[in-house]
């Protein structure tokens, strides 16, 4: 049996192979941690504005229908945001209203209640926006009644409403600092009842 004798010219790793190869590893090791914490953050951002984009189009599709069932809208201002006063009627003639408002740390509120009946929270907390990470708020909730120059289109413009909100997602845990991310959510709602009222007037003046 052949013997193996191991000699000072036998292959190896010499010190600065093995300086390099430790080097190599080490960067290797940082560049992964690197990556990992980018997707980590992104993950945890991209989850948290789907929430807030989801807040929005369910809040907007409730304010869209409680406008919808309306006859008369008064809007004013409230804190930079716009008030609504819905008033509602129901086939027996019968006279409810309804206040749509907005507030920069609870969102949108219908009678001083969150949406959909106090179910639909404001996504200000959750996963990811604990111990200052991310803060969410209502920015801006616009409604303006439509514009129309054409005199023939005027009974329909009176009867549809611009609406508008907008949200900031600030994140502290990027290493550049601060980031803003805005969501705007906007939508046309029109409202039969009012344009059926403003028909009858209409057809009521003619008549005179």
């Amino acid at each position: 049996m052949k013997r193996f004798k191991f000699t000072s010219a036998s292959p190896g790793l010499t010190l600065i192979e093995l300086v390099t190869s430790i080097t190599v590893i080490g960067i290797m090791v940082v560049g992964l941690s690197l990556g990992m914490r980018s997707i980590l953050y992104h993950y945890q951002h991209d989850s948290v504005l789907l929430e807030v984009r989801q807040y929005g189009q369910a809040v907007m599709r409730e304010i869209m229908h409680e406008i919808s069932l309306s006859r008369f809208i008064e809007r004013d201002f409230t804190n930079g945001y716009a008030r609504l006063r819905l008033y509602q009627y129901d086939r027996f003639g019968n006279e409810s209203t309804k206040i749509i408002s907005g507030h920069a740390l609870d969102g949108i509120q219908i009678d001083g209640r969150n949406p959909v009946d106090g179910t639909l929270d404001f996504p200000r907390k959750g996963r990811f926006r604990d111990n200052g990470q991310r803060i969410v708020r209502l920015e801006t909730f616009k409604a303006d009644q439509r514009i129309e120059e054409r005199p023939e289109l005027q009974r329909y413009a009176e009867a549809t409403w611009n609406l508008e909100l907008l949200f900031l997602v600030e994140t502290e845990v990027n290493d550049r600092g601060p980031i803003d991310t805005k969501i705007r959510v906007r939508r046309s709602v029109f409202m039969p009842n009012k344009y059926i009222s403003l028909f009858e007037v209409t057809s009521q003046m003619d008549r005179s």
